[in-house]
């Protein structure tokens, strides 16, 4: 978990990058993963996450009981696999980017303007 902004209900969840002077350093990890969710109403995840999948759930098919009124408004429930355990974010919605920042958060800092260098999945 990179960051989470009360005020704005963001939420970041960034994958690690790898730098030159690390080992088994190779190009093809020199980036990071973002996870960006807006609109964050249920978090239920821990702050290290390892081997994600992550998907879009229905009500029908979330375990828990969770409150019915952090779903109004279209929420969606994303279900988080990790390590064989599953949690839980429901949000207005999922962005899935790809960048080389080192600092740079999007969520503590709307008027940089930053753009992701690549969108690999953004939710409607």
């Amino acid at each position: 978990m990179w960051a989470y902004v009360v005020s704005h209900s963001s939420l970041l969840l960034r994958s690690e990058m790898k730098y030159p002077d690390q080992d088994n350093y190779s190009e093809d990890e020199a980036y990071n993963i973002d996870l960006e969710f807006w609109a964050v109403s249920y978090i239920d995840i821990p702050t290290n996450l390892y081997e994600l999948d992550i998907k879009e759930i229905a009500v029908k098919d979330l375990f828990k009981d969770i409150n019915q009124d952090l779903l109004m408004y279209n929420m969606k429930i994303f279900e988080i696999k990790s390590k064989k355990e599953k949690y839980h974010i429901v949000a207005g919605g999922l962005l899935i980017g790809k960048n080389k920042w080192e600092n740079q958060d999007r969520i503590f800092d709307y008027h940089s303007n930053l753009v992701h260098d690549e969108i690999i999945f953004q939710t409607k």
